[in-house]
């Protein structure tokens, strides 16, 4: 377990739904994760993700529940950039607490396509051993601005709070 700062994430749970019978997409994974914070002031703490991947060779899923995300890869371009104001939680002074997290239980992933095109193909995602996750917080939340550009959000974003990290081995559980 490693923290940065006051915050430490000392547990994950994986829950995944049981299948589909209907055919229909895959219902995504409920991940659980358990949190200290063992400071003297209460923390704000993101509870969505910006980004995912998973390793399916090392069991491997990484979550990232910040702005400090990789790169994208070469040849892909954002072409819409609105930054959102992240979903943030309370821990309180000296105390645990548990957040739930969405997933989608498959992966795009880009393929090779014919000509100049694009393809991408989805993975599930399958047994999961490890999470890695990347968890920003600050001892104040983080607020909208009015008539701010998209470039000054992203900006303060990056520059709020720190980033717990760990990478935990999990508990797998089916519905």
């Amino acid at each position: 377990m490693m923290s940065n700062g006051s915050l430490k994430i000392t547990g994950a749970t994986v829950t995944r739904p049981a299948a589909a019978a209907d055919g229909a997409s895959p219902a995504p994974l409920q991940l659980s994760l358990s949190l200290e914070n063992p400071g003297d002031q209460a923390l704000h703490v993101w509870a969505g993700w910006r980004a995912y991947d998973y390793d399916a060779a090392t069991h491997v899923l990484t979550v990232y529940l910040t702005s400090h995300t990789p790169p994208l890869p070469p040849g892909i371009t954002l072409i819409s950039d609105h930054p959102r104001t992240p979903a943030q939680v309370v821990v309180a002074p000296r105390a645990k607490l548990k957040i739930k997290v969405e997933i989608p239980s498959t992966i795009r992933r880009r393929t090779a396509g014919a000509g100049k095109g694009i393809s991408f193909v989805e993975e599930p995602i399958s047994q999961v051993d490890r999470v890695d996750t990347h968890l920003q917080f600050a001892p104040e939340a983080f607020e909208t601005r009015p008539h701010e550009t998209p470039e000054q959000h992203r900006s303060r974003l990056l520059a709020h709070g720190d980033v717990a990290r760990a990478t935990i081995s999990t508990k797998e559980e089916k519905e």
